[in-house]
């Protein structure tokens, strides 16, 4: 009981921060089993969290009251109780499932939607990770030893991590092929697919060639001075390119970057650690900074450094294709673990 009042404290204190259209309908779907929003014109930043000890699903939608009024009876095999609670602001979902019913939460676009997926089987494809390959097309990112650039190696890296992940998990690419796709489209990218994990890969650089190791950075508002050249040096691809990334705001509240901060920092220390030891290349650490393509997502995420291009120990390993693939296959191995 304890467990539950606190959860809804949690939910409650979130809804104050979140905004984004009227929910119009409210309605459950058999085949594929669903429980679907239908909103108004404006798509939503939605708030979302889950008491697995009490099954209780909170939804948090709209800037106004829900215009549905229905009393959802008739209730679908995967769901127990459904309960909505107006705040005057916002509209509140309490949807309480049965035992070992799973779920996933994504915003649908065309007519825009808040949709709930059920499913019985926790390896059933529950969770989807967005993999952006650095850079791309006209911005080529660093370049290195012999004119090695580093949009290829990031794009190799994240089609072999696409590939150790996809019997798994719902993959979705940010870019396949050497393309420009600019940071707010990342962003975008990820929100749109109600991404539950973004995986940013990238390579260093530095004037400095015996500058060598590999680091990992998740979004912080603060960060040391070292991060900020780095998400300064990140960013400014942006700026380079026509892009203003002040326009790429913070979708999430409070709450949710703390807890998304949490989580990220997590898989990101145990997959630095483990992956330096595997490579043989020094562990920098991970850090907090503000990039942008972090500051723009509604779900953890980390934004890989792989190695210094310019250093040639790094380089030999990270442009060899059997170690592209140890790298991915690191990273899967601790995307698993994150999330079973």
């Amino acid at each position: 009981m304890y467990k539950k009042i606190v959860a809804v404290l949690l939910f409650f204190t979130a809804a104050v921060f979140s905004f984004g259209s009227v929910v119009e309908k409210v309605r459950f779907n058999e085949y594929p089993p669903q429980m679907v929003f239908d909103l108004s014109e404006d798509a939503p930043a939605y708030s979302t969290d889950y008491d697995e000890y009490n099954r209780l699903l909170f939804l948090d939608i709209g800037n106004a009251s829900s215009k549905d009024k229905s009393t959802r009876n008739g209730l679908p095999r995967y769901v127990e109780k459904v309960q909505r609670v107006d705040y005057g602001t916002s509209s509140g979902y309490f949807v309480t499932l049965k035992k070992n019913i799973f779920h996933k939460v994504s915003l649908r676009k065309n007519p825009n939607r808040v949709v709930v997926d059920f499913s019985k089987n926790a390896q059933n494809k529950q969770y989807t990770v967005v993999i952006d390959p650095g850079h791309g097309g006209k911005d080529p990112g660093a370049v290195g030893i012999n004119g090695t650039k580093e949009k290829d190696i990031a794009l190799a890296v994240g089609k072999y991590l696409r590939d150790e992940l996809k019997k798994d998990f719902n993959v979705v690419m940010t870019r396949d092929s050497d393309e420009f796709i600019t940071l707010t489209n990342r962003s975008k990218v990820s929100n749109g697919v109600g991404a539950d994990l973004f995986i940013s890969v990238h390579i260093n650089s530095a004037e400095n060639s015996k500058l060598s190791g590999m680091e990992i950075f998740y979004f912080s508002k603060k960060s040391s001075p070292y991060a900020e050249r780095i998400a300064d040096f990140e960013n400014s691809v942006g700026a380079k390119y026509g892009e203003d990334t002040n326009s790429i705001v913070q979708i999430m509240g409070q709450i949710a970057y703390n807890k998304n901060q949490e989580k990220s920092i997590k898989l990101a220390e145990g997959l630095n650690k483990d992956l330096s030891a595997r490579m043989r290349m020094k562990n920098r650490g991970i850090h907090g900074a503000n990039f942008a393509v972090l500051r723009g997502i509604s779900s953890p995420g980390i934004l890989i450094e792989l190695g210094f291009i310019r250093n040639p120990e790094d380089h030999r390993k990270m442009t060899n294709k059997t170690n592209q693939k140890i790298m991915a296959q690191k990273i899967a191995e601790h995307v698993r673990k994150y999330f079973y």
